[in-house]
């Protein structure tokens, strides 16, 4: 019973005073930093890219520059782990922002495009392991009881990114001078830089030598992305060899992952039935479905209710800011409260989605816009609590391994998302100058496509909350696999 009693008031969490207080100020500042370089950034790039093709022309080559980013993302944060155990967190970071520095002034410098594509694949390499090192910083820096609080603070970031992105790209490409949207990032680096110095310990690491293994997997892994980035932009049966492509070799890499002693992620990850594996099963779903928000609800908007392009812009943010609402008010949720959060959050996350199928083709356009941000609200009624699932299942052994989980996961589930919304929108006739007859019918398709993937969601997010524990896997783990 004392056990019991121990382990309930080691739940309550922090107050967002205690959060702010002097002992936690300078974590927290460090861990908004880490968000809002690769937040900030995203947002800033699509407003630039109209004007980086103006200036360097080569249109046909711009989607690599999401795509690389992306890839080289996911292969620096499934590396994360590894980076950390063998060199120590805080030089892992700053490793992390100086990649990021080397891409954003290269991409600044670019005489081409092709330079562009590599400055995005340098920036990338740092976002993927900026990112997974700011979760890794939630549980190095913070108590057990505050790590929802804190995915709760990420959340915020991403929501004042949201606001604060398209206006900084959008100001820099007005005057003409994009270059000048990469440069912005640099004083953000020596900001953050500083911080981590002042913020995170000193420690040596110690893991080396090792196999070569980890490393193919992660090829596999990267390959897989590669592949499902440029999928759909060929004929359909080469679409289909290329995704089909993607995924063999996602499914040779997570079966290799699992029987593997040198792990890059923590035991179970790729087990749906277990707490770990839930939650993984919901990030990759909720972010394969509802990222096709972002990809096209600018254009669909613009297209088929002549909201201007800033303006859509914010409209669309609007999934952004009520994720961040959302999650700002349940993250004080212990107990069955936060397992109900968890577990209703795909649920209104599918309402939004259902409501997009049937309301941004058709209006009216305050429908459209409530749906756009049900998706978003029900994203925030889980997400932090999941993440928190995901530390706690991990445990200690896996202290490394389990930054990379998340971020990994969320990128691969918006590869694979955007990919299959970018086929049924080419196959719905998306093409070219479509009339509004054929944009509206692809705004149906597209979400009736993805809003299966929401009842994967909610399975995950079940598993998560209301799964047993993990004594077997701790005790067994070596038999286990």
């Amino acid at each position: 019973m004392a056990g019991a009693e121990a382990s309930d008031a080691d739940d309550i969490p922090l107050s967002w005073g205690q959060l702010l207080g002097p002992e936690y100020l300078l974590p927290t500042v460090t861990l908004c930093f880490s968000i809002s370089l690769y937040a900030v950034n995203l947002f800033v790039f699509a407003s630039l890219a109209p004007s980086i093709v103006a200036d360097l022309g080569e249109l046909e080559r711009l989607h690599w520059a999401t795509t690389l980013y992306v890839v080289a993302s996911i292969i620096s944060s499934a590396a994360a782990g590894q980076i950390r155990a063998r060199f120590g967190v805080r030089r892992a970071v700053l490793t992390a922002v100086c990649a990021f520095a080397l891409g954003s002034a290269v991409a600044a410098l670019s005489p081409s495009m092709t330079v562009v594509l590599v400055g995005r694949a340098v920036q990338g390499l740092g976002s993927g392991l900026l990112m997974a090192g700011a979760h890794g910083l939630i549980r190095d820096l913070f108590p057990k009881s505050s790590w929802s609080r804190m995915f709760a603070v990420i959340s915020g970031v991403w929501g004042i990114a949201a606001f604060a992105g398209p206006l900084l790209g959008g100001v820099f490409a007005a005057l003409g001078e994009w270059r000048w949207g990469f440069f912005a990032m640099l004083p953000l680096c020596g900001l953050l830089y500083v911080a981590v110095l002042r913020t995170v310990p000193a420690s040596r690491g110690g893991r080396t030598g090792g196999s070569v293994a980890p490393t193919l997997r992660l090829a596999l892994i990267g390959g897989a992305a590669l592949a499902v980035g440029s999928a759909g932009r060929q004929g359909e049966g080469l679409t289909a060899l290329t995704i089909a492509i993607a995924v063999a070799l996602l499914l040779v890499a997570m079966a290799w992952e699992r029987r593997a002693t040198d792990r890059l992620f923590p035991h179970g990850m790729f087990r749906p039935n277990t707490v770990l594996g839930g939650g993984v099963t919901f990030v990759f779903f909720i972010a394969f479905s509802t990222s096709v928000t972002v990809i096209y609800g600018p254009y669909f908007l613009t297209t088929l209710h002549g909201v201007p392009p800033l303006a859509t812009g914010y409209v669309v943010t609007a999934q952004s800011i009520s994720w961040t609402a959302a999650a700002l008010v349940v993250a004080g949720f212990v107990g069955l409260r936060a397992r109900l959060s968890t577990a209703a959050g795909p649920a209104v996350s599918g309402a939004g989605m259902l409501g997009c199928a049937l309301f941004v083709a058709d209006g009216p356009l305050p429908a459209a816009v409530a749906a756009i941000t049900l998706i978003g609200a029900g994203i925030g009624m889980a997400w932090s609590h999941v993440a928190k699932r995901i530390f706690d299942d991990a445990g200690e052994a896996d202290r490394d391994r389990v930054t990379s989980v998340i971020p990994t996961t969320q990128a691969l589930g918006i590869a694979f998302g955007s990919a299959t919304a970018g086929i049924v929108a080419d196959r719905a006739g998306l093409a070219d100058t479509p009339p509004p007859e054929v944009v509206a019918e692809a705004a149906r398709l597209v979400y009736y496509a993805l809003l299966p993937a929401i009842a994967l969601a909610f399975a995950g997010a079940v598993r998560n909350a209301y799964g047993g524990g993990t004594t077997e896997r701790r005790v067994g783990s070596g038999a286990a696999r």
